[in-house]
């Protein structure tokens, strides 16, 4: 099961029970992410990995064995991977263990197992739906109001390092949701490309969020006509016309902005 990479561009962070716990926002998913099948033990590109909330979920789901992942992104940078692993994994077991559960009841297990673990508030409901997808509520994926743009386009990447999400979700989440909340009233008067950049810059500078890396990075590309900000949340940028990134440190890739965000592997 291929389930995508999510990108959130801002957030509004909300902390309660698992089914009212979520972010509103604007995130988007992409042609690359995570393919997992079923195996004997759990394993990143190769290499045995532990991860409490994958663990989480095969537990509730009863499944005793392991995954085989892979993915061309790196981990812990923003691109909503524990999700999609979680997602993935959770649907691989529901086809082949003939669970029959919809793909909703399997989108918040995979969110709770999110929450209890703080490793993400609103990747699941953005890959369950796919495109640039607008969360109106803080909710588990089955009861979030989502609005989709099929903007089709393609974006450029830069990571340079990792932000911890738990870390980010212990702090100041009454002005971080706030500011988000502000932020989404600004982007829905005027839903375009254009806007949802200068929205999430607006959102990266007012929470704090980037370092002079991140800063230096988003500079470079407006620069040289393009448009850029900060990956929530990871040490990163995201761009359009930002093949500039390219020259700079750290991990760079292209990607197309895709309207689904689950496929069956090939």
């Amino acid at each position: 099961m291929f389930v995508s990479a999510s990108v959130t561009c801002f957030f509004a962070p909300v902390i309660d029970t698992p089914k009212n716990s979520g972010s509103i926002g604007v995130g988007f998913t992409i042609d690359k992410g995570v393919e997992v099948r079923l195996a004997d033990r759990t394993t990143l590109n190769g290499e045995k990995i532990r991860m409490p909330t994958l663990e989480y979920i095969l537990s509730k789901l009863g499944y005793e064995g392991g995954v085989e992942i892979r993915t061309d992104l790196p981990l812990g940078c923003g691109f909503g991977l524990s999700g999609a692993i979680a997602l993935a994994s959770a649907l691989e077991v529901n086809e082949r263990r003939n669970l029959n559960l919809s793909l909703f009841q399997i989108a918040d297990l995979a969110h709770e197992a999110e929450v209890l673990n703080r490793t993400g508030l609103g990747d699941v409901t953005t890959q369950c739906h796919g495109g640039f997808v607008v969360r109106k509520d803080a909710l588990t994926p089955s009861m979030c109001r989502v609005d989709k743009f099929l903007w089709d386009i393609e974006m450029d990447f830069l990571i340079m390092g990792e932000l911890k999400t738990s870390e980010i979700l212990e702090g100041n989440l009454k002005e971080i949701y706030k500011t988000g909340v502000d932020c989404l009233k600004k982007f829905l008067k005027k839903p375009s490309i254009h806007n949802l950049f200068k929205v999430s810059k607006e959102f990266t500078l007012r929470c704090g969020f980037a370092d002079d890396d991140v800063i230096d990075a988003i500079e470079a590309v407006e620069s040289n006509g393009g448009l850029a900000s900060m990956i929530m949340l990871g040490k990163g940028v995201f761009a359009l016309n930002g093949d500039v990134l390219r020259e700079l440190k750290g991990f760079y890739t292209k990607s197309r902005v895709v309207c689904y965000g689950i496929r069956k592997s090939l």
